[in-house]
């Protein structure tokens, strides 16, 4: 996989990710408000958001957000690209400090009926930790290798 930090809220891919956000197999598990989400991303400090290229394809992206060393993020695969694993390729870059650092956890909210994340995330090494609403929380504490 291959990772571009968007860094402009007038980059060339926004009208098509905007389009995959509202399609309903991914609106229903990742909201973005379209009239400030894109400037968010590019203009916050410790906030990450990546598109992620297969050769020269877009097939993922990833919003990363760092606060007081726990990584909060999500990883949204283009319906198309689903099922090839490169959702795992992405979360084991970001455990491993691929992609964002200064962190020491990573947190996660999955809505309960997203059964492909949420195993995903527990055979990754990610602990359930609380349910909130519909919102199961799992947590990946960060093993410190030496």
């Amino acid at each position: 996989m291959n990772y571009q930090r968007m860094m402009n809220e007038n980059d060339k891919d926004i009208p098509y990710l905007t389009s995959v956000f509202k399609l309903p197999e991914i609106s229903r598990y990742i909201s973005i408000d379209e009239q400030n989400y894109w400037h968010y991303v590019t203009s916050s400090e410790n906030v990450y958001f990546f598109k992620v290229y297969d050769d020269k394809s877009l097939v993922a992206t990833t919003h990363c957000e760092v606060v007081d060393r726990v990584l909060y993020m999500d990883i949204m695969v283009i319906p198309e690209q689903q099922g090839k694993g490169i959702a795992a390729t992405v979360l084991k870059d970001i455990q491993l400090g691929n992609l964002v650092s200064g962190f020491d956890r990573i947190e996660v909210a999955i809505d309960e009926n997203n059964v492909a994340s949420i195993r995903l995330f527990e055979k990754m090494g990610f602990d359930f930790v609380s349910k909130e609403d519909e919102l199961s929380n799992y947590v990946y504490e960060v093993k410190i290798e030496y």
